[in-house]
């Protein structure tokens, strides 16, 4: 399973001969993906027949052939994960693989460094979330990363007209009829209420990674919640009522479209902020040249690309970008700009952002990129 802390590995990732990136897309139970992956591998090797650098070629050509079994494995239908990946040292020993459910495509590549732009595609749409059903009876949890969806412990709330699923629980809060009036006692099941959700909140802040957080329930009660939380976090509060027995999957493709409209938004503010700290001789620049200036400069903290890439280091340094911006390209198969600068911004400890088609627009003026800067 892919994790957040490999992607700087992976940035790290090279080797003085090259590095062999293979990505497949593997549905369960088929061999459909291992017959597509098996021509793009096998369309790499055209290409390393036809490399003008027969030496090199041949290295390439054997570490593919020690890997058979393990290329064999990364496309076992039996295993778990819809995307695979596989990056492997031609001139060491060093192989690491990792699996995300999400689609990734076919790729075969040998580059200097990893070859990361697929990967980042793919789980730029699905970083990860939390979502929290927020009802008279608790607080369920749901971590979301990826494609994937898992049940956190939840909170519950033990309160006369809450309806439960579950194997009811012993250790939850409770409120007894006894030494209340009749007439005040619908008020104090509320003020309960209002105590148990704030409390709650302390144990959604307590989880760390998302991205952004979906408060999905009675807006009275979401309100309660969200307004107990820590600012720092993006928060959509989601009117709606969610089925007490769907799984952490459903509960996923029921709120996927709110997600994606988080992203959107999300990433908006982040081309607004560095526009505006552009404009006003801030800590942010845009358009190539200046970006590829700053990466070389190690001062990128936040890059920001449009996803649907395609730049040429010509395109930087027609850009006014220094000449030694052909260097942010490899000589290998995937040659990109896009993909040198992603690497390079990614091994000085800066993040990387791919823009979805609306928020890209913002920038099309602009080359499609820009970067916050570390100062």
């Amino acid at each position: 399973m892919f994790e957040a802390a490999d992607l700087g590995r992976l940035a790290a990732f090279d080797d003085e001969i090259g590095v062999l990136s293979l990505y497949a897309t593997v549905e369960p139970g088929s061999a459909v993906g291992q017959t597509r992956m098996r021509s793009t591998v096998t369309a790499l090797r055209r290409d390393l027949a036809e490399h003008a650098d027969r030496d090199w070629a041949a290295r390439a050509e054997a570490r593919l052939a020690e890997l058979e079994q393990t290329i064999t494995d990364l496309l076992d239908p039996t295993e778990p994960g819809l995307g695979r990946m596989m990056f492997a040292q031609i001139g060491g020993d060093a192989v690491h693989t990792a699996w995300i459910q999400r689609p990734v495509g076919e790729v075969a590549v040998v580059e200097s460094n990893a070859y990361l732009w697929p990967l980042l595609a793919a789980i730029e749409p699905a970083a990860p979330a939390g979502i929290a059903r927020v009802g008279r009876d608790g607080v369920r949890l749901f971590d979301c990363r990826y494609g994937l969806a898992a049940e956190l412990d939840s909170v519950s709330f033990n309160l006369p007209g809450a309806t439960t699923s579950g194997e009811p629980r012993s250790d939850v809060p409770t409120l007894s009829r006894a030494g209340i009036h009749p007439d005040r006692y619908a008020q104090r099941v509320e003020e309960h209420l209002t105590k148990y959700l704030r409390q709650a909140a302390g144990t959604v802040a307590q989880q760390r990674g998302w991205q952004t957080l979906v408060l999905v329930g009675d807006p009275r009660l979401t309100r309660i919640l969200a307004e107990a939380l820590p600012p720092d976090r993006d928060r959509t509060e989601l009117d709606a009522v969610l089925d007490p027995d769907l799984t952490p999957t459903e509960v996923l493709d029921f709120v996927t479209p709110t997600l994606t409209e988080a992203r959107t938004r999300r990433e908006a503010a982040a081309v607004q902020r560095v526009a505006d700290l552009a404009r006003a001789g801030g800590n942010g620049v845009l358009g190539l040249a200046d970006t590829v200036s700053m990466l070389q400069a190690g001062r990128v903290e936040r890059l920001l690309l449009d996803a649907a890439g395609g730049w040429r280091p010509e395109d930087a340094v027609d850009a006014g970008a220094p000449p030694t911006a052909v260097l942010l390209a490899g000589e290998g198969t995937a040659s990109e700009l896009a993909e040198g600068m992603v690497e390079l911004a990614l091994s000085r400890g800066g993040a990387v952002t791919l823009l979805d088609n609306a928020t890209a627009a913002d920038l099309a003026d602009r080359d499609g990129v820009a970067a916050l800067l570390r100062w």
